[in-house]
């Protein structure tokens, strides 16, 4: 009962990720009543106070209950499902020898288990990608090689074992329409939205060159307007100009020879910062930082799409992190040189999370794409 009380915020946190499995062990164990189980599973769409009103039953009722749900928090299956428990679990104490050794060697599990807190990714589908791809629009030039980037961020998502569905040349109220639909029926243990479009001041440019502010995108995952993914991670990756200024270069040595790019486009629009909400689980990427051009070749896509896609496969297969990822992404990108109107493009992604644990997709268990 002691190490619940004093580990409860922890646990809370922990089990709040996926309260109606832990319900469905307890139960199993009969380590609450049929009504209590009941009773709690009814509110297991809000995670975090399912896992307040189990871990207090437990403690009003005697030592052993507590002593038996520590117990069925070390089994192979639980720790599977929430592997940060292992950093929280108190040791086994079998005997003499045991704690003797317990006491004199240094306990770096802890800190171990914290550096390895990894988000839930075992649901299948993995869960809902959505990417909206807008082309053609009325008053604005036609984003040519933008259906290159929706194929393969499709190709990839799909391989990763989300359910994906395409949306094209969408307006404003349709974009965001779509995003609260989602928001409503999404599931599994992440979900991931992509969004190749113009960009303007206060966010990205529906097909009829009206303007959905960012936060129109990002309002209806939120905890509060959407239980099923409260505590998942939450990804968007946004193909769009910040600006109508080119990076600066800045000169290095290389070993490598380069060649001049032909056929660079723009998604540009003048435009000011986006800011992002401090929101935790969210995880948005941009194709390039404020007040700057995002470049798009005509045929080939853009070089932050076509990077994020490339470096997806190889990372997953090596079983990088999504924040690994994305730094090689911003290499690429960096790399990348062209000439747009006479003078020299160069790019790099602007990445702004806030994620509480390291995003790891499992590699599928075929690796072709």
């Amino acid at each position: 009962m002691d190490f619940i009380r004093s580990k409860k915020t922890s646990l809370i946190d922990v089990l709040s990720t996926d309260a109606s499995f832990i319900l469905q062990h307890v139960q199993s164990k009969n380590l609450i009543t049929r009504r209590e189980y009941s009773y709690l599973q009814s509110m297991s769409q809000h995670g975090e106070k399912t896992a307040v009103e189990l871990l207090d039953k437990l403690m009003n009722k005697n030592d052993q209950y507590c002593k038996d749900f520590i117990s069925l928090l070390r089994e192979n299956e639980i720790l599977n499902t929430f592997p940060e428990l292992r950093g929280l679990l108190p040791l086994h104490r079998d005997g003499p020898h045991q704690q003797a050794v317990q006491s004199s060697a240094p306990d770096n599990s802890s800190q171990e288990a914290i550096l390895d807190k990894a988000y839930k990714m075992t649901s299948s589908p993995r869960g809902v990608c959505i990417i909206i791809n807008n082309v053609n629009f009325k008053q604005s030039q036609t984003r040519q090689g933008s259906n290159e980037d929706a194929e393969a961020l499709k190709k990839v998502f799909t391989w990763l074992d989300f359910t994906v569905e395409c949306h094209e040349d969408l307006t404003k109220d349709e974009m965001k329409t779509i995003v609260q639909e989602c928001s409503q029926r999404a599931g599994g243990d992440c979900f991931v939205c992509c969004v190749l479009s113009h960009g303007e001041a206060k966010g990205v440019l529906g097909c009829d060159n009206e303007v959905l502010p960012i936060e129109d995108i990002l309002t209806p995952l939120k905890g509060h307007n959407c239980q099923a993914l409260a505590g998942k991670p939450k990804l968007f990756f946004i193909q769009a100009c910040r600006g109508k200024r080119f990076q600066n270069e800045v000169k290095i040595h290389t070993d490598g020879s380069q060649e001049d790019n032909q056929g660079l486009d723009l998604d540009a629009n003048p435009w000011e910062i986006i800011s992002i909400p401090a929101d935790a689980d969210f995880l948005v990427s941009m194709s390039t930082v404020d007040e700057h051009y995002s470049i798009r070749h005509s045929t080939n896509g853009s070089w932050f799409i076509q990077s994020l896609c490339k470096r997806l496969e190889e990372g997953i297969l090596r079983g990088d992190d999504i924040l690994t990822v994305l730094t090689k992404v911003n290499d690429d990108v960096c790399q990348e040189e062209g000439f747009i109107r006479g003078k020299k493009a160069k790019q790099v992604p602007d990445q702004s999370f806030r994620l509480r644990k390291r995003l790891v997709f499992p590699a599928p268990k075929s690796s072709d794409l």
